[in-house]
């Protein structure tokens, strides 16, 4: 196993449900309890409906067999190029549905068949985060989402950050006994907006204890909902709680983080160097960053190491979805010679085991652990491209190679020339007189492009980045022997580095 000892995962005596309880007189905040089923059987009329459709879609099935059958064929012979170019197009097209009237309405579909059929979320949300003089209660939903609750301990107002599911929101909201004034979202995707305008519509109510409330996005996104804008440099109150917001396009055009400020912070001139705890939405998903639909890895690096980069080491990171596991599997798979990237991956598995949730993590952890923030480490981008070429060396070749391709000692000199004239061996060998560690703005622009290819290669190759393989089983199982032998039994996610 990657070593045994693990760095800064234990909790400290401290209990994170006193924290909470400052501010907070609940404990058990999040009502985790689904709605309960439908206690009627369907009329025949019903099942006879759902029959068809299950009916219509196993024509589907068959259909779509007959069809990949037939263009096998075809597709052996067709140029890469071209089938990349076809894959971008039927991409285009498919993201232009999600984002649209349709994906609004299939969200809407998935949450109220999780809650038709009593589906429980996907993690515990755990104790409350006491953070100055506010409290964030996590909310997960769906197979793998969060949204937030930024709670105002002096007014007892609150913060809806991505509320998605409207409806679970408002039981945690009521259960608190806390008013929510605003929805904060990040960007304009439907798992972080698709709830905005039914929340709105519930918290309105009929009687005189219903409220209007603002909902927050940005311009650029037109986030279902909205009607105030979030620009870049505004500050939004909740309560006395202070929540900076930061423009960070990529994922979306209109992304936006938004970042709660230490009570101490001089009103006026607030900036990222006071934020304690931040809600990133998918700009920064604990260990990685969301896909790059509107933006490049010029934009991702903007954001990572100059828009964000006055935040803090000891900001609180709360993400989009529960993706730490798969992501630390693949920053392993990367540097598996790292000692604490592996012990973090096994510590985060093992709380997952235990159907914990990740959030929150920090920027001190992402900062050590997270690939896309380690591409400015010229030693980190060294090691990315001997992983390329173990890729490479590993990769299936198209089956005329066998009869035309390259072989052995030929072979391995086109690799390494490829190698060599990759994009980031060029701008590294073009820093190669400076004497920092620190690699230049473009060689790290390539490096995250590199981990991009990097990510593709892995699916390549057949690699589950969700699942795992035996080896890291065997390792696994030490592992938890060990720290239970220790008797280190609490994983904080916030502190896996020291």
């Amino acid at each position: 196993a990657h070593g045994m000892q693990l760095h800064g995962t234990l909790a400290s005596t401290r209990d994170a449900d006193d924290d909470a309880a400052c501010v907070v007189d609940v404990v058990d905040v999040v009502d985790d309890t689904p709605a309960p089923p439908s206690t009627y059987a369907p009329s025949p009329l019903a099942r006879v409906a759902r029959a068809f459709i299950e009916f219509a879609f196993a024509c589907l099935a068959v259909a779509c067999r007959a069809a990949q059958l037939a263009l096998v064929p075809v597709l052996s012979v067709t140029p890469a190029c071209v089938a990349r170019a076809a894959h971008r197009g039927a991409f285009a097209i498919g993201y232009r549905a999600y984002v649209g009237a349709l994906g609004r309405w299939l969200h809407r579909r998935m949450i109220a068949h999780a809650a038709g059929q009593g589906a429980e979320a996907h993690a515990k949300a755990g104790a409350p985060v006491a953070c100055g003089s506010s409290v964030i209660v996590t909310i997960p939903f769906l197979t793998d989402n969060y949204c937030y609750l930024i709670i105002d301990g002096a007014t007892r107002t609150a913060a809806a950050v991505d509320p998605a599911d409207p409806e679970r929101v408002a039981r945690v909201a009521e259960k608190l006994k806390v008013r929510i004034t605003c929805a904060l979202t990040t960007h304009k995707h439907h798992d972080h907006a698709g709830g905005n305008a039914e929340l709105a519509d519930i918290l309105r109510g009929d009687g005189d204890d219903g409220c209007e409330i603002k909902v927050y996005g940005h311009e650029r996104d037109a986030c279902h909902g909205a009607t105030d804008r979030a620009e870049d440099g505004a500050v939004v109150h909740v309560g006395e709680t202070r929540v900076l917001v930061t423009h960070v396009p990529c994922h979306t055009l209109g992304h936006v983080t938004y970042a709660v400020m230490d009570a101490r912070a001089p009103c006026g001139s607030e900036t990222l160097e006071h934020a304690i705890a931040m809600f990133t939405g998918d700009a920064i998903i604990n260990g990685g960053v969301g896909a790059f639909f509107h933006g490049n890895a010029g934009d991702c690096y903007d954001n990572l190491h100059a828009r964000l980069a006055p935040t803090p080491d000891a900001c609180l990171i709360f993400s989009g979805h529960e993706y730490m596991e798969m992501n630390l599997r693949f920053a392993k798979m990367l540097d598996d010679d790292d000692e604490i990237t592996a012990n973090a991956f096994y510590a985060i598995l093992l709380h997952r085991h235990r159907d914990c949730a990740t959030m929150p993590s920090s920027f001190r952890v992402e900062r050590r652990l997270n690939p896309f923030f380690r591409c400015r480490d010229r030693a980190y981008l060294k090691r990315l491209l001997d992983k390329k070429l173990w890729f490479m060396e590993r990769k299936r070749r198209p089956w005329w190679h066998r009869y035309v391709g390259a072989q052995g000692s030929r072979l391995a000199k086109q690799r390494a020339r490829v190698i060599e004239q990759h994009p980031l061996a060029v701008r590294l060998r073009e820093d190669a007189a400076s004497e920092s560690a620190a690699a230049s703005r473009a060689a790290g622009v390539c490096g995250i492009d590199l981990v991009q290819e990097l990510m593709s290669d892995s699916f390549a190759s057949g690699a589950s980045l969700k699942e795992g393989n035996e080896e890291e089983h065997d390792n696994f199982m030490l592992y938890a022997r060990a720290m239970s032998a220790q008797g280190n039994v609490r994983v904080v996610p916030a502190e896996l580095v020291g």
